[in-house]
């Protein structure tokens, strides 16, 4: 049997920006259902994040995701299963209420909110859904008791790249998985394998810093426990190089509603330049910065990572429980960062 793996979706990003709504339904609506209906998928294991905020719905978001994606695998027939993600959970110490139970009711999917054991023609795979203090133990004893020789969960293990330049070393050791043949899982957007586990990566760009990542989906055989990947052919960020013209060849529907930075080597004629900037402009970007010089990009990359990073520390900060108020936290994080990349 051939499985579609899917994880870290989030529908609802980047305060549900419009530019990555289209993004999404331009690649679910060109790539994934017709990919879906070519090669008679009939199972999809989602591994979580489904959504992007913890507390809230945007209905514009929530009508989209229903419409792109939901609604045909429901008209296909495809069944779905869906591991709750850190990002789908209200409380932080329980999955008791998640975004996937509370606001896809009117579809059947199976929701994994607990350790569980499924068989896919003949093979068991347990699932583990985001670990928190309630389920921690049970988790664990889960993990010790399995017979199944594929594990998939939402993970945050130690060792393994979580984002472009940040390796992850305070999350849960490798060592009690070594008994999987393999072991899948979401919450990392960085696709990468080392030994029997794999983390399968987000499924498109987000920010700045995934700029030339590759992304996609995967396809799991349950008969020889591999995969194949397919990757997502729309980028979500472009680097374009300006030298007395545009450098790159690339046709002006791949870079509607993209963020694009022209990179000016050399300006040459300025009527020939600015002529080329309207044209850029007039393909409906979702962002044009133009960067005259290599050390102003360096600068720019500095911002542009800076706002990325604090994007992951206000997460960070709402995913732990403190005393105090977690916006003051928040303020006092980001004043710190800010601080230590101007030294």
């Amino acid at each position: 049997m051939k499985v579609l793996l899917i994880t870290d979706q989030h529908f609802g990003v980047r305060n549900d920006n419009q530019h990555f709504i289209n993004h999404y339904r331009k690649y679910y609506s060109k790539v994934v259902i017709p990919f879906i209906k070519a090669y008679g998928i009939t199972e999809i294991i989602d591994l979580g994040d489904t959504f992007d905020k913890r507390k809230s719905v945007n209905f514009m978001s929530l009508e989209a995701a229903k419409e792109m994606w939901f609604d045909p695998i429901k008209d296909i027939g495809c069944k779905m299963t869906a591991l709750v993600g850190n990002h789908d959970i209200y409380y932080k110490n329980t999955l008791r209420i998640n975004a996937p139970n509370e606001l896809l009711g009117d579809y059947d999917i199976d929701v994994i909110d607990e350790p569980t054991t499924r068989n896919y023609d003949g093979t068991d795979i347990l699932f583990l859904p985001w670990i928190c203090d309630e389920n921690r133990d049970d988790t664990f004893r889960s993990i010790t008791k399995s017979t199944a020789p594929v594990c998939m969960g939402h993970l945050e293990l130690n060792g393994f790249e979580a984002h472009p330049g940040h390796v992850m070393n305070m999350g849960m050791d490798i060592n009690p998985f070594d008994k999987f043949q393999r072991v899948f899982s979401g919450h990392y957007h960085m696709k990468s394998t080392k030994g029997n586990i794999s983390y399968l990566g987000n499924p498109y760009q987000l920010y700045w810093n995934d700029y030339g990542c590759k992304r996609g989906f995967h396809v799991f055989d349950t008969e020889t426990l591999k995969t194949t990947f397919y990757r997502n052919p729309y980028d979500m960020f472009y680097k374009l190089y300006y030298d007395n013209g545009v450098r790159n060849e690339i046709h002006p529907s791949d870079l509607e509603g993209t963020f694009v930075k022209l990179i000016v080597e050399d300006k040459g004629d300025q009527t020939k330049f600015d002529y080329a900037v309207r044209q850029l402009q007039s393909w409906g970007l979702a962002d044009l910065k133009i960067i005259e010089d290599l050390s102003v990009e360096m600068e720019d990359s500095l911002v542009l990572e800076t706002e990325d990073t604090i994007t992951l520390l206000d997460k960070y900060i709402d995913e732990i429980d403190l005393p105090v108020d977690s916006e003051n936290v928040k303020s006092i994080m980001r004043s710190l960062y800010v601080e230590a990349c101007e030294l």
